[in-house]
């Protein structure tokens, strides 16, 4: 029995480098493989788009990666990333279709998805449509594509409930599929985190524009004018924008902030859990976020999260005041600085963000839902 997650797409047009894919990108679906391929016995794969031109595959123990060549047309183009298309792709499908096949792709799926779904079912296989985003193409053929899907995963109860309101997918078998963390890596500092007047802020994320990274500038800005000269922000991930990154750059000069503010670059998956519990609070200030895997992996480590208060993500996740923070573009800065000056709420935040963690989002839960969702498919084999 074979088991595929596809993202049918480069690492490179979602702001990960290609190398540390395995180790990196979509980790609680890599680790709920893993647990299907040991406990059933399944063959698990893990498939992505690449610029190379030959195919290639890593692996191990358990999984397997599979790399297929993408249409150079719109290699790595993150504006055009929906439109890219892998005949490599395509061809190994017809050769060898996957019992149950995990496509993973936004809500405005891809030509090339639904081209894959019509090869699938032409081989009396089963495809499951795992999507995010906030955003869908409402067209004949993208409601082609949902309407055979087995069902449709999404990772949110709110996009859930939007979704099922949307004419496009009435009648639809929409389920959640949590993305689960594993509390035993993602812990706090046996340490503790030793309290002081000098707040850490922590962002790991893509350098673009849309994650909006200059209000966790501002918000650093706020605190040393407020009474935390001391204050930092440690900002870690690719740079998807140089023209962006250039922009924070000269903001930092702006604000005299060269001694608060550090660009590290990428780290590793590996290396983040340091990182999230030596931080106070961990800044996600994009207002067009879903779920945001980050969030519950410093919540998991006890760090609460300042998300901005919009549809999708942070606000079905966090509670206000209670685990962490909801705030608005605008009042974010000043709502960070409030926080900072109520050590008590801080401190109770960051307990019950380890919680709320513990309960609704482990690794555990991630692996049941993939279980049932695979299972599903199989029985209508």
């Amino acid at each position: 029995m074979k088991v595929t997650i596809l993202h049918p797409f480069t690492p490179k047009a979602a702001g990960v480098v290609e190398k540390s894919v395995p180790t990196y990108h979509s980790q609680p679906h890599v680790k709920a493989m893993s647990n299907l391929a040991r406990q059933k016995g399944y063959t698990c794969s893990m498939e992505y788009f690449t610029p190379k031109i030959v195919r290639y595959s890593t692996s191990d123990a358990v999984l397997k990666w599979d790399f297929f060549p993408v249409k150079l047309t719109f290699n790595g183009d993150h504006k055009k990333w929906k439109k890219q298309f892998s005949n490599s792709c395509l061809k190994q499908y017809e050769k060898e279709t996957p019992d149950v096949s995990i496509i993973n792709m936004s809500g405005h799926s891809s030509p090339f998805s639904y081209e894959l779904s019509k090869v699938i079912l032409k081989k009396d296989k089963k495809y499951i449509a795992m999507l995010g985003g906030q955003h869908y193409t409402d067209s004949a053929w993208s409601r082609d594509y949902y309407k055979n899907a087995d069902h449709i995963l999404v990772h949110t109860n709110m996009q859930k409930k939007a979704m099922e309101e949307m004419e496009m997918f009435k009648g639809l078998d929409i389920r959640v599929f949590p993305l689960g963390v594993d509390c035993e890596v993602f812990k706090p500092s046996s340490h503790g985190n030793a309290e002081s007047d000098a707040p850490k802020l922590l962002y790991v994320g893509r350098i673009v524009q849309w994650k909006r990274v200059h209000l966790a500038i501002e918000a650093i800005h706020t605190l040393v004018q407020n009474g935390f000269p001391n204050a930092t922000l440690n900002i870690i991930g690719p740079v998807s924008s140089e023209e962006y990154l250039t922009e924070l750059e000269e903001l930092v000069k702006k604000y005299n902030l060269s001694g608060n503010v550090f660009f590290l670059g990428h780290k590793e998956h590996a290396d983040l859990p340091r990182y999230f519990q030596e931080a106070d609070l961990f800044v996600l200030p994009s207002d067009k976020e879903t779920f945001g895997m980050v969030m519950i992996e410093s919540m998991s480590c006890g760090t609460p999260v300042a998300g901005i208060n919009c549809p999708g993500g942070p606000a079905d996740v966090i509670a206000n005041n209670v685990d962490g923070l909801l705030s608005s573009p605008e009042n974010y800065p000043n709502d960070i600085l409030q926080l900072f000056k109520n050590k008590e709420l801080l401190r109770e935040m960051k307990s019950n963000a380890r919680v709320k963690v513990l309960e609704k989002y482990s690794i555990e839960e991630t692996t049941r839902v993939l279980f049932e969702s695979v299972n599903s498919a199989l029985s209508s084999i």
